[in-house]
C-alpha cells in the first residue's frame, strides 16, 4: 500500500509538535519544585510536632476553598502514607494516624504535647469566640471585625517557623486566629464579619489575655437653626482645656452650652454613646444667630444602640428655644468631608454702628462693596488660622440708614468671607470694608444669617 509524502508529512509535523511540547514541558518541569511541598514539610517535622492548623498555614496562598486545617491534614496524610513505604521520614508528626504496615510513634506520657507553634491555641477558639460573645452581650451591631494582638512567645514562635520553612507560600498565625475566631462568632450570633468599614472591631490581646472592643462611631446628619448666642461647639477653656481653672471659673468651658452639645444629648441618651464630635457645613460666631438652615453631621462615639428611631429625637422644650433641628438621618463618615467642602452662600443681616454721623447720601459709596474682598486673616482668629490673603465675592448688598450713627446692613456674600472685618476693616487687613468708604469707625452691633444658598 502507498502512503502518501502528505500523510507522512503530518504525522511528522505531529510527532514534531509532541516532543516539541515534552520538551518545553522538561524544562519547566523542576524536580526540586515538584518535592517542594514534602521538603518544606520534613523541615517544619523536624522543629518537633506541629498542629494541622500551622503545618497548613505555610501552604495558604496555595489552592482556594480550603482552610489551613483542611491543608494541613491533606499533607499530613498524603506525607504518612509516604512514610509508610519509607518514603518519608517518620516521626512525632504521625503520633494521631493509624498505620497498616508501620506502627504509629508512641504518644508522649500524660496528655499530647501540643503544637510548638501555637501552644495548642486553635484547640481554644471556640472558648475565645465564647467569651467574646460575652462582652458582646448587651451592644447592638450588624458587622465586626475580630484583631489580634499576639503574644511575644507566640511571634517568636512564628519566627523560628519561618527560620525553618521559609515564607513563601505562608500566611500569619495572627491572620488565621481573627478569621477563626471570627467565623466562629459569625456562626453563633448571626452577625456578618466586614473587614473595611465594621460596627465593632473586637481586638483579641493574647499577651494580656484580654477582648478589647472599639466600637466605631455612627453618622447622623441633619440642618439646625440658631435663636441663642451660643457657641456651634463645646467651647472649652483655653488655658485648662476643659480640666477646671481660675479663668474659667473651674467650669473647664468658656460658654455654658452649644449646638453640639445640645444635639448631642438626646442622642447619646437613645444610642448611649460617650460623647460626640460635630462637623458642621461652616459655622458662626457665638455672638451670631443662624435663622436659616445650616448642614451638619454629628459623630455619636462608642454606640451601644445603632437601631435608633430618629423620628423621635427630641430636643428638650428649654434646648428647643435655643435651637431647632430638622432632616435628621444616618449618613457615612464619607459624608463628613462632603459636608466640610459644602462652599454655600451666605446672607447677612446687620446692624453696624458708626464712630460718626453719615449721610444717606454718603451710603451711596457702599455699592462698591459688590466686588471682590481681599482679606488677610483677622487678627482675631490669627492665633488659629493661617496668616493668608484671601478673596471672597460679594454678590449683592442692601442698606438703610437707621439713624445717624446706626446703619442696617444685608449682604450675600461667598463662603468663607468674614463679615464682621468687612464692616470694621480690621486695621486695613481687609479692604474694602465699611469703614473705609465711609471714612469712620464702624462695627458690627448686631449679626444674623438669615440665608444660606447651596
Amino acid at each position: 500500500m502507498k502512503v502518501s509524502n502528505h500523510g507522512t508529512s503530518s504525522l511528522k509535523s505531529e510527532k514534531d509538535s509532541n516532543g516539541s511540547q515534552m520538551a518545553e514541558y522538561a524544562k519547566l518541569s523542576n524536580p526540586d519544585k515538584g518535592l517542594m511541598v514534602q521538603n518544606t514539610a520534613d523541615k517544619i517535622f523536624k522543629t518537633g510536632y506541629v498542629c494541622d492548623h500551622c503545618l497548613g498555614r505555610q501552604f495558604g496562598q496555595l489552592l482556594s476553598g480550603y482552610t489551613h486545617e483542611e491543608r494541613g491534614r491533606a499533607i499530613r496524610t498524603v506525607l504518612a502514607m509516604s512514610a509508610e513505604i519509607g518514603e518519608f521520614p517518620f516521626n512525632e508528626n504521625f503520633r494521631d494516624i493509624k498505620f497498616r504496615l508501620l506502627k504509629a510513634p508512641s504518644k508522649p506520657e500524660g496528655e499530647n504535647k501540643p503544637c510548638w507553634v501555637c501552644e495548642g491555641l486553635f484547640e481554644k477558639i471556640g472558648e475565645i469566640a465564647k467569651r467574646a460573645a460575652e462582652e458582646l452581650k448587651g451592644i447592638e451591631f450588624n458587622t465586626f471585625h475580630v484583631g489580634v494582638t499576639l503574644s511575644k512567645k507566640l511571634l517568636l514562635n512564628e519566627e523560628k517557623l519561618w527560620e525553618s520553612a521559609g515564607i513563601d507560600y505562608c500566611e500569619s498565625i495572627k491572620t488565621e486566629i481573627g478569621r477563626e475566631v471570627g467565623k466562629q462568632l459569625s456562626r453563633e450570633l448571626g452577625k456578618i464579619v466586614d473587614l473595611k468599614n465594621p460596627d465593632i472591631v473586637l481586638l483579641l490581646n493574647l499577651e494580656r489575655n484580654a477582648i478589647e472592643l472599639t466600637l466605631n462611631p455612627i453618622y447622623i446628619a441633619g440642618r439646625y437653626k440658631k435663636f441663642a448666642k451660643i457657641p456651634q461647639t463645646t467651647w472649652y477653656c483655653p488655658r485648662c482645656h476643659g480640666t477646671g481653672c481660675d479663668n474659667c471659673n473651674w467650669t473647664g468651658r468658656l460658654a455654658k452650652t452649644s449646638v453640639q452639645e445640645i444635639i448631642a444629648e438626646p442622642l447619646l441618651k437613645a444610642t448611649k454613646g460617650t460623647g460626640t464630635r460635630f462637623h458642621g457645613a461652616g459655622r458662626e460666631d457665638a455672638d451670631v444667630l443662624c435663622l436659616a438652615s445650616r448642614d451638619f453631621i454629628i459623630e455619636i462615639l462608642e454606640p451601644r444602640k445603632r437601631k435608633i428611631d430618629l423620628k423621635k429625637i427630641k430636643l428638650k422644650a428649654s434646648d428647643a428655644k435655643k435651637v431647632e433641628v430638622n432632616g435628621l438621618k444616618f449618613v457615612s463618615k464619607e459624608d463628613i468631608v462632603k459636608v466640610k467642602e459644602m462652599k454655600a452662600h451666605k446672607v447677612y443681616k446687620m446692624i453696624v454702628t458708626l464712630g460718626k454721623p453719615v449721610t444717606t447720601k454718603d451710603l451711596e459709596g457702599l455699592k462698591t462693596l459688590k466686588a471682590t474682598i481681599s482679606q488677610r486673616t483677622p487678627q482675631r482668629v490669627a492665633h488659629r488660622r493661617a496668616d493668608i490673603v484671601r478673596r471672597r465675592k460679594i454678590f449683592s448688598i442692601k442698606y438703610k440708614l437707621v439713624n445717624s450713627k446706626t446703619l442696617e446692613l444685608e449682604v450675600e456674600t461667598e463662603a468663607g468671607l468674614y463679615v464682621k472685618e468687612l464692616v470694621s476693616g480690621d486695621e486695613g487687613r481687609t479692604k474694602p470694608s465699611v469703614s473705609d468708604i465711609l471714612k469712620v469707625p464702624a462695627s458690627v452691633k448686631e449679626l444674623n444669617v438669615i440665608g444660606i444658598k447651596s
